[in-house]
C-alpha cells in the first residue's frame, strides 16, 4: 500500500538526480561540520537545512524539463572532472598489466604492456619517439 502510495506520488516528477546526489551530499558535509559549535555551527546548521529543502523540493518537482536542462548544464560543467576520476580509476585498475607514459612533447597518455624491458615509444598523436621501461 506505501508503495503503491510512494509509486504514484513520484509519478510524473523529477526524482533523484545527479544535482540531488550533490546537494545531499553537500547537506550531509554541513551537518558534520555543525558539529564543531559557535557561530559556525549555527552557519552550518542553517546551510544544511537549507540544502535538505532545496534537495526535497528538486526531487519532488514537476517541471521535469526544466530540471533536466539545469542537470544537463551541470553534467557539461562538471564533465573534465568526472572523466579525470574516471581515468584514474581505469588506470588504477589496469596499473598491473599496463604501463602508464605521457608523451613529453604534447603530454598524450600513452599506454604500453608491462613486461617488455626497455623501449621504444611512439607518440600516436604527434609521432614523438622516447624511451621508457616497462
Amino acid at each position: 500500500m506505501i508503495r503503491r502510495f510512494l509509486y504514484n506520488f513520484f509519478q510524473g516528477r523529477n526524482g533523484f538526480d545527479p544535482i540531488a546526489k550533490l546537494t545531499w551530499v553537500l547537506t550531509f558535509v554541513s551537518l558534520l561540520l555543525s558539529m564543531f559549535g559557535g557561530i559556525f555551527g549555527l552557519v552550518m546548521q542553517a546551510l544544511s537545512l537549507v540544502l535538505m529543502i532545496y534537495t526535497c523540493w528538486r526531487i519532488c518537482s514537476r517541471n521535469v524539463y526544466k530540471r533536466a536542462a539545469e542537470c544537463r548544464r551541470y553534467m557539461d560543467m562538471t564533465y573534465g572532472i568526472r572523466m579525470w576520476f574516471k581515468n584514474l580509476r581505469l588506470r588504477f585498475s589496469q596499473r598491473k598489466e599496463y604501463k602508464f607514459f605521457t608523451c613529453p612533447t604534447c603530454h598524450t597518455l600513452l599506454r604500453v604492456p608491462r613486461g617488455q624491458g626497455k623501449i621504444q615509444i611512439t607518440c600516436r598523436k604527434c609521432g614523438n619517439r622516447f624511451s621508457g621501461k616497462t
